[in-house]
């Protein structure tokens, strides 16, 4: 009862940041949560210079992450995407003068997760890797 009335069973949110090859990625993320909870998720991508991003950028993230979680919404939807057992691709095409892409999910985290889920969030332009980050959602019962 202790720990409820101080709300350290409740979800609490960190942000994990990196930037490389000329670019930024910050990850809002969930650090602690329990099943069923609305479990906030967002990544930021944006330009260290503030120059225009290409036109396409894909943003690569653990499977394993995010089966963790009910879907909602994706907002902006990828305009394309693919998985695999490992890695979730979306890609985003990106309109003419914006530095920064901003992704939100709308989601809660699955009843039956326990324990921690950790994940990397990885920009990717062209197929190559330019900055990414690493993350973990401490799952309370």
């Amino acid at each position: 009862m202790l720990l409820a009335a101080t709300s350290l069973l409740g979800v609490r949110t960190g942000t994990v940041a990196a930037q490389g090859e000329g670019y930024l990625i910050e990850v809002l993320h969930t650090q602690v949560s329990r099943p069923g909870l609305a479990t906030p998720f967002g990544v930021v991508i944006s330009t260290i210079d503030g120059s225009d991003l290409p036109e396409t950028i894909t943003l690569r993230l653990d499977t394993s992450y995010l089966v963790s979680f009910d879907f909602n919404g994706l907002e902006p939807t990828p305009s394309a995407s693919f998985s695999n057992e490992r890695w979730t691709w979306w890609s985003f095409d990106v309109p003419s003068d914006h530095s920064s892409l901003r992704v939100g999910l709308d989601a809660r985290l699955e009843p039956s997760v326990q324990w921690a889920r950790s994940g990397s969030a990885t920009l990717e332009i062209d197929g190559s890797s330019m900055v990414g980050v690493d993350f973990t959602t401490w799952v309370m019962p």
